[in-house]
């Protein structure tokens, strides 16, 4: 599936933007503001640290066709092995720095890392 560009990974909204009528969900801070002025300062917003926060019901939201993808792309020289093993593995230092090597320059100007 790797080595023929088939697999994919699901983003995760980072934000939940709601009022008594509506739910957004965002995935950036920018989406975030908009969906605040959409539905009022007093919307309730919670911040998703992860995929464990979503709940079930939540997240059969999140599945359709405009659900947001990344491809996983294959390097080759690397082993498949060593590619889940990123993705997967108890590297979060590593994840960390890819993330921040690889951040979108409107992105990088809003993060801070600590």
């Amino acid at each position: 599936m790797i080595r023929d560009g088939l697999l994919y990974i699901l983003q995760t909204p980072l934000f939940r933007v709601r009022n008594k009528k509506e739910t957004i969900y965002c995935y950036d801070d920018n989406e975030r503001q908009k969906a605040l002025a959409k539905l009022g300062k007093a919307a309730e917003i919670t911040r998703f640290k992860g995929l464990g926060e979503i709940s079930p019901d939540e997240f059969s939201f999140m599945i359709g066709p405009d659900m947001c993808l990344d491809h996983v792309e294959y390097e080759e020289g690397k082993g498949v092995t060593e590619l889940l093993a990123f993705y997967m593995g108890k590297n979060t230092p590593d994840r960390q720095d890819f993330i921040i090597e690889n951040l979108r320059e409107d992105v990088d100007k809003q993060v801070q890392v600590a």
